[in-house]
């Protein structure tokens, strides 16, 4: 009977568990709470769904609509043309949803390319190891042996909010500048061209690496023409990355994007000091339809080469340097919640004490999700 008690006391937590399970046929691990699904990929440690439980269940997150691949069975022999070819293969072989970009984010350097680095550094075509965790909480690991360094994040849920801590460390005895990218990208059916609409708390932008002093503001941007960012435009093809910096006048950045007929809504929400950029990506081809809500360290595609000849942009440092043998870590949470018909979109996340407010543009109306106070 008092165990019972107990539990009735912490019915959520009686009621999570963290599992291993199947994701596209890999091995990934689940969290698995009353309101929500997490999945993460063991190889890559890819966020490959966050799903709000209760009827009409949808993954924001860009699954690909081909089979996908553990890193260690890429084979560019049998798999390189099949995933794009180039630097980006072996990454895009098992690429889903959410990936992490560490120790840079972008290209390689031709060199880098030809000792055989791919993109977005190592942390993607890592084989993950869960270290310890508990009925709500996932903590992983990956150690990156090119870089030296080592990779540690935990994901816990509470209600509908995944709350992600994560650290990078030096392993080496030399200081080292490091992009660091939470490469979220958003795929169908929740995005759908002409329908989704994404908001979110940025100002200045460009397009990515260009350098001839061209800015536009948000939420205007640019591909082959000057567009509005807020949607996917209901066209054949179309593909860009424009960099963005969070607003400077904000302690908390967020992006978040709904769709009306599913009345999903769906974001992420990071200290701005932690985050100060965010780049949009966008794929869409008849092989794929993205849009990638990459919130970073850095707006810079590359890396180190590419990265200290270009300390800051619009007057905000665009990498960090991780000390020798030193650490740094970062916060951060998604968010997930059912819009109401007639939604007008998101003027404002902000953090209320215990209590996380989305606020309606228009309307001024909030959805209030509970909050852990501390958690970023």
């Amino acid at each position: 009977m008092k165990r019972f008690a107990i539990c009735l006391l912490a019915w959520p937590l009686c009621h999570a568990e963290v599992r291993t399970g199947r994701f596209q046929n890999r091995d990934s691990w689940v969290v698995d709470t009353p309101a929500l699904r997490v999945s993460v990929m063991q190889s890559g440690g890819h966020v490959a769904e966050i799903v709000l439980k209760g009827g009409g269940e949808v993954n924001p997150l860009w699954v690909q609509n081909r089979p996908t691949l553990d890193a260690e069975q890429y084979d560019p022999v049998k798999h390189e043309k099949v995933y794009g070819g180039g630097a980006g293969a072996r990454l895009m072989a098992g690429l889903v949803g959410h990936n992490l970009c560490f120790p840079f984010w972008g290209d390689p350097s031709d060199a880098e390319y030809r000792a055989g680095m791919t993109f977005h550094g190592e942390t993607g075509i890592a084989r993950w190891k869960r270290t310890r965790g508990s009925a709500n909480t996932l903590v992983v690991s990956a150690d990156l042996p090119e870089s030296n360094t080592r990779f540690t994040r935990s994901v816990r849920v509470e209600g509908q909010i995944a709350y992600f801590e994560e650290a990078g460390e030096n392993l080496s005895r030399w200081d080292r500048p490091v992009g660091w990218c939470e490469h979220v990208t958003l795929g169908p059916p929740f995005l759908e061209k002409g329908v989704t609409v994404i908001d979110a708390s940025l100002t200045r932008g460009r397009v990515n690496g260009d350098g001839s002093g061209r800015e536009f503001v948000w939420p205007s941007g640019m591909a082959e023409t000057p567009i509005d960012l807020r949607r996917v435009r209901n066209i054949a093809q179309s593909g860009f990355v424009n960099n963005f910096l969070v607003d400077p006048t904000r302690q908390f950045g967020f992006f978040a994007a709904f769709h009306p007929r599913l009345q999903v809504l769906f974001g992420y929400i990071f200290p701005r000091r932690s985050f100060p950029w965010l780049s949009i990506w966008e794929a869409n081809n008849p092989q794929m339809l993205t849009r990638g809500m990459e919130f970073s360290n850095t707006p810079t595609h590359g890396t180190m080469r590419a990265l200290v000849k270009a300390p800051e942009l619009f007057g905000v440092p665009a990498y960090e340097w991780l000390d020798a043998k030193g650490r740094i870590s970062k916060r951060f949470a998604a968010f997930t919640a059912r819009a109401p018909e007639g939604y007008k979109g998101v003027a404002d996340v902000r953090v209320a004490g215990a209590k996380l407010e989305i606020v309606e543009r228009e309307t001024g109306r909030v959805i209030g999700l509970d909050f852990m106070v501390g958690s970023l």
